[in-house]
């Protein structure tokens, strides 16, 4: 059912939130459930906008009673359709309600009720300029998370129905604060998931996604994402100076913490599947205001590894909650302020002990102390003269290197620190008396104890090694065992020789 225009009892003439020309009227019998409606001339007449707009009007008439009613206050929904011939001229919606506005002076109409809309919040001056009787501080990010989460809540509500918003910005959005809530207005550009959007490309200065540029006329899910981004961080990194140079999150540095820079990273980046959805959205900001209602919680405080080299860098991470303020305490008594946007940080580590992590917010502090990471000293190596011993290579083998260099193959002159040790030459063995010459014809060579002889030699080679090992001492042992050596020589010469005699006297 639509409306004819000449049904319609003008009340004022009023100016739309969005800056458009509108006309406030008494509401036609079975239209809304007020006295007053506002009526809205379409801009550009098409069949496409026409057929939109008589979709959305459908849309709510199936909804459930409950659903209706939050659709009601969370939209200015269109009512019906307003005709003239039989002509669609424009639609009717509810008005804003009396919360929703603001007595401003003005310079040339004094004072006049405008809408509050969202652009207030993101400049407090401005706000302060016209005399505006609600301010908020810009960094007061409790009530700001509060205004996102109810944009993000009444976003959520259209995507679960299968509804595109299309044109979300600053201007489609008006505030009140008593309680604190949001419609959105501009609801001629909705449509539904399902059908490829054949209106007119419509984006809000500033808003427009990566995937418009080539086709301003892309509004979909993600397109609602990508702005739902945009306004929330303007929204919550109000006022805060920007350069050039500054990245499209630098303004949430030190307002928003580590999970949050995620998903605006997330949210503006160029995948439509990778944005977080507008229920996430709802999620994360309403958590937001409920935390800082109390002291932050700590989850989780350490450093990996917990140990590390005296004067080198160690790095730290955290997981913090409902934290506007977060500081590092260090064993050495050093505090750092950290950036509660981060999750972690190195810092050179000096002593071992306890780090301490302060997390807090207007309703408390949360300390939590780390486990003991220690610090430990790299070994050093020192080079020392010993008297006892002489130069390096004695202090290094234990050796009389003049001694050891007299044994070698190479002589005196060999470095035997660089040589082999492996080639050593055998010391000349004492001069021995004359013996019988064993392999003579006449000696049997059976009769010879050549375990004993062996032994001897062994003996000797032993007395020659003591001497390389223990220098002088070695020296007078190898005499009186060259005495014993000779004497045992001298006994086996006499055994041998009566030996021989008897088998002769045989």
């Amino acid at each position: 059912m639509s409306v004819d225009v000449t049904r319609l009892s003008i009340l004022r003439n009023v100016e739309s939130p969005e800056g458009f020309p509108a006309l406030e009227v008494k509401s036609p019998k079975g239209v809304g459930r007020g006295f007053r409606c506002l009526f809205r001339e379409f801009e550009n007449a098409s069949d496409v906008v026409v057929a939109n707009v008589r979709w959305l009007i459908d849309f709510r008439a199936n909804l459930a009673p409950g659903d209706r009613s939050t659709l009601d206050a969370s939209f200015l929904w269109p009512l019906e359709l307003v005709e003239s011939s039989g002509v669609a001229v424009g639609y009717l919606t509810a008005v804003v309600p009396g919360r929703f506005e603001e007595q401003v002076q003005t310079p040339y109409s004094g004072l006049v009720t405008v809408a509050r809309t969202l652009d207030w919040l993101n400049n407090p001056a401005h706000a302060k300029d016209v005399g505006a009787s609600v301010i908020v501080e810009p960094d007061d990010i409790i009530v700001r998370s509060a205004y996102c989460a109810q944009i993000a809540r009444a976003t959520a509500f259209l995507h679960s129905r299968g509804v595109v918003f299309g044109d979300i910005g600053p201007l489609r959005v008006v505030t009140s604060d008593s309680p604190i809530d949001v419609v959105m207005i501009g609801s001629e550009f909705m449509h539904a998931a399902e059908s490829p959007w054949q209106g007119p490309g419509v984006h809000s200065p500033g808003m427009t996604p990566p995937e418009c540029i080539g086709d301003e006329r892309i509004q979909d899910v993600g397109t609602d994402l990508f702005k739902l981004s945009l306004l929330f961080r303007d929204v919550l990194g109000a006022a805060a100076e920007q350069t050039s140079q500054s990245s499209p999150l630098s303004a949430l540095v030190g307002r928003v913490d580590h999970g949050g820079i995620e998903m605006f990273e997330r949210g503006l980046g160029s995948d439509p599947g990778a944005r977080p959805s507008a229920v996430e959205w709802y999620a994360y900001l309403y958590s937001q205001t409920i935390v800082h209602s109390a002291p932050p919680v700590i989850e989780m405080f350490g450093a990996d590894p917990e140990h590390g080299i005296r004067h080198q860098s160690i790095e730290f991470t955290w997981s913090v909650q409902g934290h506007r303020r977060l500081k590092l305490e260090t064993p050495w008594g050093e505090v750092q302020e950290l950036d509660i946007s981060a999750s972690r940080h190195r810092l050179t580590l000096r002593q071992s002990g306890q780090f301490r992590l302060i997390a807090s917010n207007p309703s408390g502090t949360t300390e939590r102390p780390s486990d003991i990471v220690y610090a430990f000293d790299p070994p050093a190596v020192r080079f020392v003269e010993v008297p006892e011993l002489g130069g390096i290579a004695q202090a290094m083998t234990g050796l009389d290197s003049t001694v050891l260099s007299e044994r070698v193959v190479q002589g005196a002159e060999f470095n035997w620190l660089y040589g082999n040790f492996d080639t050593m030459a055998m010391p000349e063995l004492p001069p021995l008396p004359e013996l019988p010459q064993f392999d003579s014809p006449g000696v049997p060579l059976q009769q010879i104890d050549w375990t004993g002889l062996t032994s001897i030699v062994n003996d000797a080679m032993r007395a020659a090694d003591t001497e390389v090992r223990h220098g002088a001492t070695g020296r007078g042992n190898i005499v009186a065992k060259a005495g014993t050596l000779f004497a045992r020589v001298r006994l086996r010469a006499d055994t041998l020789t009566s030996s021989l005699f008897r088998s002769r006297t045989r």
